[in-house]
């Protein structure tokens, strides 16, 4: 006579998958309060980046208009600057005024008087009419 046959026990064990669960109500609305938070700080970033961004643009630019400045320095070997300077009214006539850099004493031009210079030089030989 044969045995009989007997079914063996499977062999069981745990494993993880990735598979689709549907939401609770109450899960779906932490998840909305929690994606209404992070849509709110991407914002955020997004305007701190702009924000850091055109700092950073503004420096470069800052920095490349000192660089060109100085290239043309450089180049040419000279600079604008205000430099102080003496006018001389009413020479070397009444109504011109000879203009001397007060750095190196170099005569740079000759000027007619504006119409305030002229009423000065008019006002000061009317109180020195012995000066005349």
């Amino acid at each position: 006579m044969s045995k009989p046959i007997t079914k063996k026990k499977p062999e069981t064990k745990k494993s993880k998958r990735w598979l689709r669960v549907q939401l609770s109500r109450e899960e779906l609305l932490v998840a909305g309060k929690e994606q209404a938070d992070k849509l709110t700080e991407r914002t955020r970033l997004d305007e701190d980046l702009k924000r850091i961004k055109d700092d950073f643009k503004a420096k470069i630019s800052a920095l490349d208009a000192r660089i060109n400045t100085l290239t043309g320095s450089v180049s040419t070997g000279y600079e604008y600057r205000n430099v102080t300077c003496t006018e001389f009214l009413g020479e070397p006539a009444v109504d011109k005024k000879r203009i001397i850099r007060d750095d190196t004493s170099e005569q740079i031009g000759v000027e007619d008087m504006n119409q305030a210079e002229m009423q000065r030089e008019l006002l000061n030989s009317e109180e020195n009419p012995a000066s005349e």
